[in-house]
């Protein structure tokens, strides 16, 4: 028979060490980076989890109250505790009452119902509830953590806590039509032994899934660094590049916005780099909170942005460009007790008129930049169809005659 190959106390003890060396793991984590708040509820759950399955193997020799009882209770804390660490890993709060109700619901049944503490299969009704119960709302909660993050193990980790509270609910059904009976304090089935091998394959995947998602959260991390501008915490050049040619390898429509803040240099000169950092990051918050979704908007260096709008022609985003440069113009950023005005000069060139290119895309786009800034600063300008070449062509006369030099007619 299965009960008889599989050994229930050795099957506790083998989880009672694999659990021991997670939770040392995950305390490794947490103590690395606090950040990592919920790998010490991670830890918590594996210590626990360890003094559970280290009293379930001790049953043999008696003493229900510690082996049966607190056994249970520890059982039941330590995936109290994991369902805590899920809920603190998508950053949510994780309800005290929640932690609490099960180990309370199992310790005043056994406790003060003889029913319960007579009979091993109502005990294990009683153990597999709760125990489904928290592994559901761990699957769930997993699941739901979608919405924000994405990550790859999320669906399988979700997947496994759900199916592995179903699987273990079934022990309840078991339990009532096919009775276990009591050997060597522990019930003495081929069921209860098949359950008792997934509940151990069970914590060793539980700990797999917690160790790979923390992992996955440090990569994305990093890939979100790598990404963003450190000062401002909007996209930098790179990623916007990288975004920008996704949409134009697609022929789509689209237009780029070129913001150039005006007089910067003064504003760094009069009042202090820490005011200049204090206008580009206010510069950044106000235009990222008036984009559409599908809106791309980076800091392309210095006090220079960019903004593409997929699927938008210059006639739907200059109209846009215009209501951005009133509100920056309406805008003023105070920094040491010192109110600062700001405005900016936007250049626009559309997809439709200059192509897919984007490095004649921003070449047309700089150029409407420049002729806003030498028409008088805080205004908007869309570049046109040989607009470029005029532009450079008018460069390339007043430049020569501000340093003094003629030009041969």
């Amino acid at each position: 028979m299965i009960e008889d190959v599989i050994s229930i106390s050795t099957l506790m003890i083998c989880t009672f060490l694999s659990t021991m060396v997670v939770g040392i793991f995950m305390l490794q984590v947490w103590l690395t980076d606090r950040r990592h708040a919920a790998a010490g509820y991670w830890c918590l759950s594996m210590w626990v989890g360890s003094a559970c399955t280290l009293l379930f193997a001790l049953r043999p020799i008696g003493l229900p109250v510690l082996t049966v009882g607190l056994g249970n209770a520890f059982a039941a804390f330590g995936y109290a505790f994991m369902w805590a660490g899920f809920r603190v890993f998508d950053r949510r709060s994780a309800s005290l009452l929640v932690v609490l109700v099960g180990p309370l619901l199992w310790s005043v049944a056994y406790l003060g119902f003889d029913a319960v503490a007579s009979d091993v299969n109502n005990r294990i009704i009683l153990s597999s509830i709760i125990i489904a119960a928290y592994s559901g709302a761990i699957g769930i909660d997993i699941w739901r953590g979608r919405k924000v993050e994405r990550l790859p193990t999320r669906s399988i980790a979700a997947l496994f806590f759900v199916t592995h509270g179903m699987i273990y609910f079934l022990r309840v059904p078991l339990a009532i039509f096919f009775p276990a009976p009591l050997a060597d304090g522990t019930a003495h089935s081929a069921w209860f032994a098949v359950f008792s091998l997934e509940l151990f394959a069970h914590t060793i995947l539980a700990a797999v899934a917690m160790l790979v998602l923390i992992k996955e959260r440090g990569e994305a991390i990093y890939r979100q660094a790598s990404r963003t501008d450190a000062l401002t915490g909007i996209a930098n050049r790179g990623s916007f590049l990288e975004d920008v040619r996704v949409h134009l390898s697609g022929k789509g429509e689209g237009t780029l916005m070129i913001f150039d803040l005006d007089r910067f240099k003064a504003i760094n000169d009069t009042y202090g780099h820490v005011a200049g950092d204090a206008v580009l990051k206010r510069f950044s918050a106000r235009v990222s909170s008036c984009l559409d979704e599908a809106m791309l908007f980076c800091r392309f260096g210095g006090e220079e942005f960019a903004l593409f709008a997929p699927g938008q022609g210059a006639e739907r985003v200059e109209p846009f460009a215009e209501t951005l440069r009133r509100e920056i113009a309406a805008m003023s950023v105070t920094c040491e007790g010192r109110e600062i005005g700001v405005s900016v000069s936007i250049g626009l060139a559309d997809v439709a008129a200059f192509g897919a290119d984007f490095d004649r895309l921003h070449s047309a786009a700089d150029s409407a930049l420049y002729a806003a800034k030498e028409a008088g600063r805080n205004r908007v300008m869309l570049a046109r169809p040989g607009g470029n070449l005029t532009a450079l062509a008018e460069r390339m006369r007043i430049s020569p005659e501000q340093d003094g030099i003629s030009v041969a007619g």
